[in-house]
């Protein structure tokens, strides 16, 4: 018993070691298997990703192709919005539906009219601002809001040479100075100026409102006639022409084609143009420069076509093109000229470096007599 218990306990532990070896191949193809699901699931992740970016590829690339063909047509290649920042029947409203249709044709693409007035034209010209540099947004800009607001308004919210492209120049607005025959006795622009000095601060002048075109042209007048007027400022130019016509109001600067209607009704009295060049239609008037002998004064109103800034170059070169084509027409030219309208069209760049000048311009009479606008 005592040699077979020291039999057992010297035996060397076969069965055990035995047991270990025998497991080993067991553990080894274990970890075989484990490895080898291991890299499947790799291989199945890797190919699951690359399935899906090769959707998103697709995917991308479905999108991507009409968009791509869109931008290699020509332009333009839909319908172009044309927007008015004055209400309907305004001069530039005039110009627009004169000259909208004729430039749609000379395009190939409808040009449709959009009004959308507000804040003397600030709303429509951000509007364009903030639109997208594609040619298919503009705005038919004018004096005030390319010109005279950015110098006023301490809040503007564009620059028009940084928030806008100017496309081009279109047309001169000439104005004239009339006054009521029954409240000033004059009959030249130079009695006038004798009138005026003679009673400072009483003679009266309407406006359509504060920082428009109308009182920005009186107070030019009297900075450099050395005079002092009274600004009666009004809701719109039908207001202030129904108190000048009524005797309200001494005088104001307005458009010809509006102004020059009362005068042949003998209601008003004119006394010079704004231009440099007395006006075409009327040759006996004479311009204010020459009557009064004030050199290179000028007070005319303009417009002008403007896009998004950044338009690209050759969407500029096309619709300057275009206008300039279609204002060269002798039936819209004519039409043009019935309205009060003077073409003046030119190239993007003189149109870019006229409204630098009339913000300079402006400006000075702005900061001179302490126009400011809210």
């Amino acid at each position: 018993m005592r040699a077979s218990n020291a039999w057992r306990r010297s035996r060397p532990p076969m069965s055990s070691c035995g047991a270990r070896r025998a497991r080993r191949p067991e553990r080894a193809l274990d970890n075989s298997n484990t490895l080898e699901t291991s890299m499947y699931s790799s291989l199945q992740r890797i190919r699951r990703k690359l399935l899906h970016g090769a959707a998103v590829l697709a995917m991308a690339a479905s999108v991507g192709a009409p968009l791509a063909a869109a931008a290699a047509q020509p332009y333009p290649s839909q319908v172009i919005r044309l927007i008015v920042p004055f209400s309907p029947g305004g001069a530039v409203d005039v110009y627009a539906r004169i000259v909208a249709p004729a430039l749609s044709k000379e395009l190939g693409q409808g040009v449709v009219v959009d009004n959308r007035p507000g804040a003397s034209g600030i709303i429509g010209t951000e509007l364009v601002a903030r639109a997208p540099a594609d040619g298919y947004t503009l705005v038919l800009g004018n004096i005030a809001t390319l010109g005279i607001n950015p110098v006023i308004y301490k809040n503007n919210p564009f620059d028009p040479l940084k928030q806008l492209t100017p496309i081009s120049k279109t047309v001169n607005v000439n104005y004239v100075l009339v006054v009521n025959p029954g409240k000033v006795p004059v009959h030249t622009a130079a009695e006038l100026i004798t009138y005026a000095r003679a009673h400072p601060g009483t003679l009266s002048y309407a406006s359509s409102g504060t920082g428009s075109m109308q009182q920005m042209a009186a107070a030019l007048f009297e900075a450099r006639t050395q005079t002092k007027m009274l600004h009666v400022p009004y809701k719109g130019t039908g207001a202030a022409i129904g108190d000048l016509v009524a005797g309200h109001v001494d005088m104001i600067f307005g458009d010809q084609g509006t102004m020059m209607a009362q005068v042949k009704a003998g209601k008003l009295t004119v006394l010079g143009v704004g231009g440099l060049k007395r006006a075409a239609d009327y040759p006996d008037i004479p311009t204010i420069a020459e009557a009064t002998n004030l050199p290179g004064f000028e007070v005319i109103a303009w417009q002008g076509l403007a896009g998004p800034a950044g338009l690209p170059a050759d969407i500029v070169e096309r619709l300057n093109r275009a206008i300039n084509k279609v204002q060269a027409d002798k039936d819209i030219h004519a039409k043009l000229v019935e309205a009060g309208l003077t073409p003046d069209a030119g190239s993007a760049e003189d149109f870019r470096s006229y409204i630098g000048a009339e913000l300079q311009k402006w400006g000075k009479v702005a900061n001179d007599l302490g126009i400011k606008a809210d």
